[in-house]
């Protein structure tokens, strides 16, 4: 069965929920697709089982697919699944790297009642929103509440640009020969769900909406807008905003033992952010070209 790329949300993470500009690209170094066991049982297979039972039921307990725009085929999944089916994924969990995007897409492409010619999204945008309604639908069962972006971006495999609800395929270039960014890896894993009502929850406070607002969405719009065009001075100039916004603002998200380091490289010239929700995971470093990574970091390079 095919297999479904792991997805980076390089902007947006939060603000996506407020109507920021949120862009997201497929990231090939992991994926995951629907597999049937060949006799030999996967280490993951038992977790993976279970999870997709788990996900059949609340499907139907909740009838989800009555909102669906393309049902899902329930009762083919479950007897899939009594025959030995499972998610075979290298995705890390709970690392902001839409593990849980793959498995809606790989679940969707598999069972999904759709008929369409990927080829010819570009110019089907209002077929991109109908999409990403039925994975936003899929995943909250993961997340308790979900935009849908991850699963849209893993089932397309291209970068999507989020811009007040309009979809857009960008054709962004990913390589420049003045920064490099690379996910830095805080070795904790973090869980999405608690930390979107947490800062649901921030809001509500009127002095951090207004910091929220007023600062962190306009860096991040601008920043998303200056990498598309690669105005790489405008791009660092406006993460520069970002990151500080998130260590004085949502620390929480900054795994404790790790925002000295954080500092430390921002201080160096380094700019880093929240990768997803954060909490843990991967954060993102943007690097730039005449810059070097603390030795002891354990780092993946994207680009």
């Amino acid at each position: 069965m095919k297999k479904f790329n792991a997805k980076l949300l390089l902007f947006g993470e939060y603000g996506l929920l407020v109507g920021a500009k949120a862009l997201a690209v497929p990231f090939p170094r992991f994926k995951g697709g629907l597999e049937f066991s060949d006799g030999e049982t996967p280490g993951n297979f038992k977790d993976s089982r279970l999870e997709l039972d788990r996900f059949v039921s609340y499907f139907q307990h909740h009838q989800i697919n009555a909102n669906m725009n393309f049902p899902l085929r329930l009762e083919e999944m479950k007897s899939d699944l009594e025959k030995g089916m499972y998610f075979e994924s290298d995705i890390p969990l709970q690392y902001g790297v839409g593990s849980s995007g793959a498995l809606c897409a790989a679940i969707y492409e598999q069972y999904g009642n759709y008929q369409l010619d990927l080829n010819e999204l570009k110019d089907k945008k209002n077929l991109l929103s109908v999409l990403k309604q039925d994975f936003s639908l899929m995943e909250s069962y993961f997340h308790g509440q979900s935009s849908g972006f991850d699963p849209l971006v893993s089932f397309i495999n291209r970068p999507v640009l989020l811009e007040k609800q309009q979809i857009d395929l960008p054709s962004a270039s990913l390589e420049t020969p003045d920064y490099a960014v690379f996910l830095i890896d805080t070795e904790v894993k973090s869980a999405t769900a608690p930390l979107v009502r947490l800062f649901m929850n921030k809001l509500d406070d009127e002095d951090f909406e207004n910091s929220f607002r007023k600062e962190f969405l306009p860096a991040n719009d601008l920043a998303v807008q200056a990498f598309l065009e690669g105005r790489v001075q405008d791009l660092f100039r406006q993460l520069a905003i970002i990151s500080k916004f998130q260590i004085e603002h949502l620390q929480e998200m900054i795994p404790a033992h790790f925002r000295p380091l954080y500092n430390e490289m921002l201080a160096s010239g380094i700019l880093v952010k929240l990768l997803g929700s954060g909490g843990g995971g991967f954060l993102l470093a943007f690097v730039p070209g005449d810059v070097q990574l603390p030795a002891e970091i354990n780092r993946i390079k994207v680009f």
